[in-house]
C-alpha cells in the first residue's frame, strides 16, 4: 500500500520534506495526526532512519497513544516505497519493528531520568509527585514556616512557583524579583518546598523538564548523547511550548537540526499556564533555514462552519496568515440563541438535541449522545447545565469533575505503592501509616514522618508506639520484596489483603444501605485500578511498578474521558482541544464571562481569549450554536452582561436564528452555493 494514497500535496510534502528544520502549520482539522504518523513511518521505511534516532512528542497521553496507533498501523503488514520513487521495489516491513521514542514532554523526560538523575544525587526511582502531592508539600512547608494558609492561598502560591519553574527561575534566583510582601512569602516558601522535594526524592512535574535540562547543561557529553540519539524530532502543539520545553527542544535539536514542529498560532490558549505564542512565532529566527508548510485543507467542519470562525480569529494581530478552507458541504450557518438566563440556556439544548433526536427517528437513524459536546469557559456554568440534564435523565459526562485518581480510595493504594517504590516519600507514608486504624496517634505520626520510619524506630525503642510503628516498618518491608517477585496487579492484591482494605471499606456500612453502595463504588474503583496496571504486568517486575507509577502521575482530564460512552460531554473550552464532535454548543458568550473579565484590558490576553474562541468553533463537523445569556446567576450573584463580541465578528449572513433553522430543518429545506432554497425562494443566503 502506498504511504501516500491518502495525503493531498500539502500533506505530501510535509512527509517527504525530512531533513532540516521545517514549520508545518496546520490549521484546525487539516488531518496533522496523519501527518506526522506517516512522516515517522516514512522515516523509518523510506529513509531507513532507525526507529531509535527519532523523537516524537505531544501534549497529552491521549494524543499520544492515539499517535501509537496510527504509527503501528502503518508499519504493521504494510510496504512503503523507499524515498517516495515509484520505481524503487516495495520494502517489507518487519512486524517486529520498534517504535521511536514517543510520548508527551513529561514522559520523554522521565525516561531520560530515570538513567542519568544519578548525576544530580537523585535516586533514579525518585517519586512524581502530581498536583495534590505538590499542594500538600506546599501546606506542610506554610505549617513549617507558621504561614496561615487562610492568609496566604496555597494555591496561588503553588502556581506561582510553577511559573518560576516553566521559565527555569530557580529559588534563588526568585529572590532577584521580589517586588512584595507577597513574593517575599512565595519566595521563602520556594525555598522550603525544593528542600521538602529533595529529602523525598521526588520531582513535581516542572522539575521533569527543569532537571533534564540541567543534566544537559551541566554535563554537555550527556547532551550530546541525547543529541546522537535524537537525530530526527518532531514537535507536534508547538504553539503550546512554555519556555523549559522550548528550551529543551533548542538544546536536542542544535546539533542537526533536523527539526520539525507542527502547530498553528490561532490555536495556542494556554499562555494562563506558561505557553508562549512566540516560540512558534519566532520558529523561523531560531532556526534560519526553516521551510514552513501550511495545511490549509479542513476535512472537519463544514464551509459555513468554517467561515465563522475564520471571521473571528482574523481580528487577531499575533498570528502567521493562512486561508484554511473545505471541500465539504455548506452546512447550516451557525445558530446564535439568545437565553434568558442559565436555566433557559440548558432547556434551549435539552430542546435542540430532542429535536435531532426526534428527525433521527423520522429518517430511521441512528442517534447517539456522543455526537454532543457543550463548551464553556470556567467549570462553575456546567450546574445548571447539570440540574436540567438530570432531571431529563439525560445522561453526561464531565471531563474535569473529580478525576479517578483523585478519588481517596485510588489515593490510598497509589500512596502504598509509591511508598512501596521510594522509602523516601514522606507524603505517601504520612498517607498510609494509620490507613488502616493502626493506634498510631497523631503525634507520633508527625515525629514518625519527619524522622522517617528507620529514623524514628531507632531512636524510639522504648516507645509504648514502638511495636506498632515497628509493625508498619515490617509491612512495608515485606510488600516492597514482594514487588520484585509479582507483577503490579497481583501487587495491588496483596496490599488489599494484608491491610484488609476491603473490611476498611465497609466495616461501618452494615446498618446503613447508603453507606454501603458507596463502600461498593468505592470498592468497584480499586478493582478498576488493577485493570489500568494490567498493561503493565507483563515488564520485568523491577520496571513495571515504575513504569506504572509514572503513567498515573502524567495523566490530565481529557486522558480519563471515554470517548465511546454514549452521553453528552460537558466540558471547558480549554479541555476541548484536539477533538471534534458532530454538533457543539458553546454557552456563556457573553462580555466579561467569555471574553474573561481578566482578560478585557490585555490586548495580548484578549487575542488568547479570542483564539480560545476559535478553537471551540472548530471543534464542530456539522452544527454550531453559540448562545448568550441577558443574566446568569453565576459566583453566588446575578450577572447581567453585553453579548460577547466575539459574536458581533461574525458577519450576519453566517448567522441563523433558531426559528430559521427549524424552518430549514423541518422543510427539509435544498441548499447550493450558500442559498438554502424553498422551491424557487431562497429563505437565507450567506456567503463562504
Amino acid at each position: 500500500m502506498d504511504i501516500f494514497k491518502d495525503l493531498n500535496p500539502q500533506q505530501k510534502e510535509a512527509v517527504l520534506t525530512s531533513e532540516g528544520p521545517i514549520l508545518i502549520l496546520a490549521g484546525a482539522g487539516s488531518g496533522k495526526t496523519r501527518v506526522i504518523a506517516h512522516r515517522i513511518a516514512y522515516l523509518i521505511y523510506g529513509r531507513r532512519i532507525p526507529p531509535q534516532n527519532i523523537l516524537a512528542v505531544t501534549f497529552t497521553n491521549k494524543a499520544a497513544n492515539e499517535m501509537r496507533e496510527r504509527v503501528e498501523g502503518l508499519l504493521e503488514d504494510r510496504k512503503i516505497r523507499r524515498q517516495g520513487d515509484k520505481n524503487t521495489p516495495y520494502l517489507p516491513i518487519p512486524l517486529s519493528s520498534r517504535l521511536p521514542y514517543l510520548g508527551t514532554f513529561h514522559s520523554v523526560c522521565v525516561k531520560i531520568l530515570r538513567s542519568e538523575i544519578k548525576t544530580l544525587g537523585y535516586k533514579s526511582n525518585f517519586a512524581i509527585f502530581d498536583e495534590g502531592d505538590q499542594l500538600l508539600a506546599v501546606k506542610a512547608v506554610m505549617e513549617k514556616l507558621e504561614l496561615d494558609p487562610k492568609q496566604y492561598e496555597p494555591r496561588m502560591i503553588l502556581s506561582l512557583i510553577s511559573s518560576a519553574k516553566s521559565e527555569l527561575i530557580s529559588p534563588l534566583r526568585y529572590r532577584q524579583f521580589i517586588q512584595s510582601q507577597f513574593q517575599e512569602i512565595v519566595s521563602q516558601v520556594y525555598f522550603e518546598y525544593e528542600k521538602l522535594l529533595r529529602a523525598n526524592h521526588a520531582l513535581d512535574f516542572d522539575d521533569l523538564l527543569n532537571k533534564t535540562i540541567e543534566i544537559f547543561r551541566k554535563f554537555p557529553h550527556l547532551l550530546t548523547k541525547y543529541q546522537h540519539r535524537f537525530r530526527y524530532i518532531l514537535i507536534d502543539e508547538y504553539q503550546d511550548t512554555n519556555h523549559a520545553q522550548y528550551i529543551l527542544t533548542k538544546l536536542l535539536a542544535l546539533r542537526h537540526q533536523n527539526i520539525c514542529v507542527v502547530g498553528d498560532p490561532d490555536q495556542s490558549i494556554y499562555g494562563w499556564r506558561g505557553a508562549d505564542i512566540r516560540n512558534i512565532l519566532n520558529f523561523e529566527t531560531d532556526f534560519p533555514k526553516t521551510k514552513i508548510i501550511k495545511l490549509e485543507q479542513n476535512y472537519r467542519s463544514t464551509k459555513s462552519i468554517l467561515a465563522a470562525a475564520s471571521s473571528v480569529i482574523k481580528c487577531n494581530v499575533a498570528r502567521k496568515e493562512k486561508e484554511l478552507w473545505t471541500d465539504n458541504e455548506d452546512g447550516i450557518p451557525v445558530i446564535v440563541y439568545q437565553a434568558v438566563s442559565e436555566k433557559d440556556e440548558a432547556e434551549f439544548i435539552v430542546t435542540e438535541i430532542a429535536k435531532d433526536q426526534e428527525e433521527a427517528r423520522y429518517r430511521d437513524s441512528q442517534f447517539f449522545y456522543s455526537g454532543y459536546v457543550i463548551l464553556y469557559r470556567t467549570n462553575a456554568q456546567s450546574r445548571a447545565l447539570e440540574d436540567v440534564f438530570l432531571k431529563r435523565g439525560i445522561p453526561y459526562k464531565i471531563v474535569g469533575g473529580v478525576r479517578f485518581y483523585e478519588r481517596a480510595e485510588i489515593k490510598d493504594i497509589l500512596a502504598y505503592l509509591r511508598l512501596i517504590q521510594n522509602p523516601d516519600d514522606k507524603i505517601s507514608l504520612e498517607r498510609v501509616i494509620n490507613l488502616p486504624k493502626r493506634g498510631i496517634g497523631e503525634a507520633t505520626r508527625k515525629l514518625v514522618v519527619g524522622l522517617g520510619l528507620s529514623g524514628w524506630l531507632e531512636s524510639n525503642k522504648n516507645s509504648r508506639m514502638y511495636q506498632k510503628v515497628k509493625a508498619f516498618s515490617d509491612l512495608m518491608d515485606d510488600l516492597r520484596q514482594e514487588a520484585n517477585k509479582i507483577n503490579p496487579v497481583e501487587l495491588i492484591d496483596q496490599i488489599l489483603k494484608k491491610i484488609k482494605y476491603r473490611e476498611y471499606l465497609f466495616g461501618k456500612t452494615i446498618y446503613n444501605p447508603e453507606a454501603n453502595i458507596e463502600a461498593e463504588s468505592r470498592w468497584e474503583n480499586v478493582q478498576e485500578l488493577k485493570t489500568v496496571a494490567e498493561k503493565f504486568a507483563s515488564l520485568p517486575h523491577e520496571e513495571a511498578l515504575a513504569e506504572f507509577l509514572t503513567e498515573v502521575s502524567l495523566l490530565t482530564d481529557i486522558d480519563e474521558w471515554n470517548e465511546a460512552a454514549d452521553a453528552i460531554t460537558l466540558m471547558t473550552l480549554h479541555n476541548a482541544k484536539g477533538l471534534e464532535f458532530k454538533s457543539v454548543f458553546i454557552v456563556g458568550m457573553e462580555e466579561g464571562l467569555f471574553p474573561h473579565s481578566r482578560s478585557m484590558l490585555e490586548p495580548a490576553e484578549l487575542e488568547e481569549e479570542r483564539r480560545l474562541c476559535y478553537v471551540g468553533m472548530t471543534r464542530a463537523m456539522k452544527q454550531l450554536y453559540l448562545i448568550y445569556s441577558q443574566s446568569r446567576m453565576i459566583f453566588g450573584s446575578i450577572q447581567v452582561n453585553l453579548r460577547s463580541r466575539f459574536l458581533d465578528e461574525i458577519p450576519q449572513d453566517l448567522i441563523l436564528s433558531p426559528q430559521e433553522t427549524a424552518t430549514i430543518k423541518s422543510n427539509n429545506l435544498t441548499q447550493s452555493n450558500g442559498e438554502f432554497m424553498a422551491g424557487d425562494k431562497v429563505v437565507h443566503k450567506f456567503t463562504v
